[in-house]
């Protein structure tokens, strides 16, 4: 089930449903251990393997290649220059890139209509209810906030 409440854009002054994270967080331990009790693979080593893999990926994406992890999606770097563009083609250099971002784009699926579905959305079986809680400090978690660039900066992996 997804939570969803109501938000009120202050661009437009309109209302939208917007999804809520309640509970804690899925962190690697429980991951490992789901993996582990639907393979053949200890959860100590699923737990190795999955805390491995971030570090893994960032050395091939160092590489200028994209990591493509089947039935998740594309994971690839994109640069940052805002506000640093240049008049000239002549003059662009790699002192205008002010930092790096992971950019994850879902694999997809060919569904009998003839349509997409992402991965990590499932087809069917999806129900929405409406929050009426409050939201603690433990169901935060970070979001991608492309309008606070301030913000978007602070973990750097060029620095």
């Amino acid at each position: 089930m997804i939570f969803w409440k109501r938000v009120k854009q202050a661009i437009n002054d309109l209302w939208y449903p917007r999804s809520v994270t309640v509970g804690k967080p899925v962190e690697t331990q429980e991951l490992a251990n789901r993996i582990a009790r639907e393979s053949t693979v200890s959860p100590a080593d699923t737990h190795a393997v999955l805390r491995a893999l971030p570090n893994i990926m960032a050395d091939f994406m160092k590489e200028s290649r994209a990591v493509h992890f089947e039935g998740l999606g594309w994971f690839r770097y994109t640069t940052v220059s805002a506000g640093n563009g240049v008049a000239t083609k002549e003059e662009v250099n790699s002192d205008q890139i002010t930092g790096l971002r992971v950019q994850f784009t879902p694999d997809r699926t060919r569904n009998m209509s003839g349509g997409y579905t992402r991965a990590l959305v499932a087809d069917e079986g999806i129900t929405f209810m409406e929050w009426l809680g409050k939201e603690s400090d433990e169901t935060q978690v970070p979001e991608d906030n492309e309008d606070d660039e301030e913000e978007s900066q602070t973990e750097n992996p060029m620095e």
